[in-house]
């Protein structure tokens, strides 16, 4: 629906592009502003009118009935919108269309398989040159709802479609990856390991729980606790929806994630491609430049002052008159006198000049009107840009707001971790037990004792655990490191703590490179690895086995050996 403003003989937008774009998806009806909008406005639901010049698409189910949302009114201002709000309701009519399932793979007639290469991207749309250079376009509407153009195509990717020569356009549908829940979890799988920091997109937020996707198809909810420990903080205040952000992956079965133990100066991972050859659907948001303050509009002239006989300002709203459709004929011609002008009676000539006053003074208001309505446009269109500069700044402020908030959370646990040890007994240097393994077992529980405050313990626990044989002359012959850093690192894998703490690398050892299995023992249990030391030389790791019952610890080793 488009809508003719008042005053102006054609819509902001182009109802003959967009029906040409859209088709047969969707109909297009221009409506102008008058007594039919008014009339169509008293039909329809609360907040789901549109007239004014502004745009509007309907879905075909009734979502937007109940969810004003899901149909979102376009507004245009002036003639300089017209550009924007096509395209806009262009965008908005195919994502409709393709969500109620009208844009099917095209299997008509005449349809080919088509290869090329992309030549570039402009806003929505991709150009790619065929193999026999002719030219075609991709539509962002016909890829993926919600993901933008330039997320799935980069400039010089080969692509292969189904290509329309009618409407030259390139449909990519059929080469997309990760579409369903099943592949996109293998996509996470293969692309991530356990203690990644990753990127995510928000896609719902609420003031306990943050919704964020990894890819497209696939949300992941976190609660409040695994991002702030202020029992104040609305999660709602912290995140925007559309945001990237950036994050740690703690478990694959089920996804789960955390905010508070991501160092700034981690690189995330980089996400996986929608398409074969094409970008990271997802990229680190770059650092936005502060808001500044837009120059107000120049003042409207003021209008012309209306004949005494009429007060201007106090003309009540009225509906539109036979003389608003007169505008468009062109101006009548002087009609010739059937009579000489003395012959006319007095009475009469003082109605006719009653008469040509109030017409003048008709123009008068409906130029002083015009000139009000034009500022006011002007103003609302000022008030969008200042909102979206509003906008940008809170999503600014969130991202600092977040930043220090996981730093003081840093530095709180540095300052228990300091205290534990300030008060700590100084420590003896005899052996307390004969037996290695007692000793070994007193100091962890020892440090768990020091480490964990009281009412803490009860959460987090000392997990069942064995020693394998060897693992104590592994501590033994390993130099580098010392035996009280081991012990730390041991309690933080048998309480949990490790897959929270930024640094500790923890993941699960593979037979060999990237993507090849996991190392797995005949019982079941799976092998990790643990970093005790970050950038130096052969930094030290911890390998232990998670299993059935506990933990199973294995060897304390250099950095490349992968050997369990």
């Amino acid at each position: 629906m488009l809508t003719l403003p008042t005053g102006y003989d054609e819509p902001f937008g182009d109802p003959d592009e967009i029906k040409e774009a859209v088709g047969e998806l969707a109909e297009v009806v221009l409506m102008p502003t008058s007594d039919v909008s008014w009339a169509f406005s008293r039909v329809m639901p609360p907040g789901t009118q549109v007239y004014g010049g502004a745009g509007r698409v309907y879905p075909v189910d009734h979502g937007w009935v109940l969810n004003p949302a899901r149909s979102r009114l376009r507004f245009a201002y002036s003639p300089q919108d017209r550009r924007r709000i096509t395209d806009e309701l262009i965008s908005d009519a195919l994502q409709a269309a393709l969500a109620a399932g009208l844009v099917e793979p095209p299997t008509r007639p005449g349809v080919q398989h088509r290869s090329g290469r992309v030549q570039g991207i402009i806003g929505s749309r991709a150009l790619v040159t065929l193999d026999d250079m002719a030219v075609a376009t991709v539509w962002e509407e016909l890829t993926i709802p919600g993901v933008a153009l330039d997320q799935v195509l980069v400039k010089g990717q080969p692509v292969e479609g189904s290509y329309d020569p009618v409407s030259r356009r390139l449909d990519l549908r059929a080469a997309l990856r990760f579409t369903d829940v099943a592949s996109a979890l293998a996509g996470v799988n293969e692309a991530y390991q356990i203690g990644d920091v990753v990127l995510a997109e928000v896609a719902a937020v609420a003031d306990d729980a943050v919704t964020v996707r990894l890819l497209p198809g696939l949300t992941v909810k976190v609660g409040r606790g695994a991002v702030t420990t202020n029992p104040d903080d609305r999660l709602s205040g912290l995140f925007s929806i559309g945001e990237i952000v950036v994050c740690r992956l703690l478990a694959h079965e089920p996804l789960s994630l955390r905010f508070d133990d991501v160092d700034d100066e981690v690189a995330p991972k980089p996400a996986p491609s929608l398409l074969a050859g094409g970008p990271p659907w997802l990229r680190p948001p770059a650092p936005r430049p502060p808001a500044v303050a837009a120059p107000p509009p120049p003042a409207p002239a003021p209008p012309l002052a209306a004949p005494p006989r009429r007060v201007v300002q106090n003309v009540a709203p009225r509906q539109p008159t036979p003389l608003d459709l007169a505008r468009r004929l062109p101006p009548p011609q002087q009609p010739a006198m059937a009579r000489p002008a003395e012959a006319v009676p007095a009475g009469e000539q003082a109605h006719v000049v009653q008469l040509g006053n109030e017409l003048a003074a008709e123009r008068a208001t409906r130029k002083a009107l015009a000139g009000e309505l034009t500022g006011l446009r002007a103003r609302a269109a000022e008030l969008e840009a200042e909102l979206a500069r509003a906008t940008r700044s809170i999503e600014q402020l969130q991202t600092r707001y977040r930043g220090a908030d996981l730093a003081r959370q840093r530095l709180v646990k540095q300052l228990r971790s300091t205290q534990g040890r300030a008060d700590r007994p100084a420590t003896v240097e005899a052996p307390l037990f004969l037996d290695p393994e007692e000793q070994f077992r007193y100091e962890v529980t020892c440090e768990w004792a020091q480490r964990v405050p009281a009412a803490e313990k009860a959460a987090k626990p000392l997990a069942t655990y064995v020693l394998a044989p060897g693992f104590l002359d592994s501590i033994e012959q390993l130099e580098g490191i010392s035996r009280a850093k081991i012990i730390a690192v041991v309690v933080e894998v048998l309480t949990g703590q490790v897959q929270h703490i930024a640094g500790r690398d923890l993941h699960q050892l593979r037979t060999g490179r990237a993507g090849s299995p996991y190392v797995r023992r005949a019982d079941g249990a799976t092998c990790w690895r643990v970093a005790l030391q970050r950038d130096s030389a052969a930094a030290r790791r911890l390998h232990y086995w998670r299993t059935q019952d506990g933990y199973e610890f294995s060897r304390v080793v250099l950095h490349d050996d992968y050997h369990p």
